[in-house]
C-alpha cells in the first residue's frame, strides 16, 4: 500500500469511491498534454464568447502553460 499525501491529516479510512477517483492519475499521466491543450482552447472559446476578458483568458492559458511545464519535468 502506498502512503497517501493526506495520511497525516486524516485518520479514518478512505472511501472506496474516492480511491477509485484518485486511481485516474495513471490515465492523467498519459493524457496531460491533450487535457491541458483542450483547457486552453476552452479558455480562448470563453473569451471569444465574451465570458472572459482577454486578460482573464491569457492568465488561464499562461497558468496552464506553467502546469504543462511541471508535468513535462515530471
Amino acid at each position: 500500500m502506498t502512503k497517501k499525501l493526506w495520511g497525516g491529516r486524516f485518520t479514518g479510512k478512505t472511501d472506496p469511491l474516492m480511491e477509485q477517483f484518485n486511481a485516474s492519475i495513471v490515465f492523467d499521466k498519459q493524457m496531460w498534454r491533450v487535457d491541458l491543450s483542450g483547457s486552453q482552447a476552452y479558455a480562448r472559446a470563453l473569451e471569444r464568447a465574451g465570458l472572459l476578458t482577454a486578460a482573464e483568458a491569457e492568465q488561464i492559458v499562461d497558468g496552464l502553460e506553467q502546469v504543462a511545464g511541471e508535468w513535462a519535468r515530471g
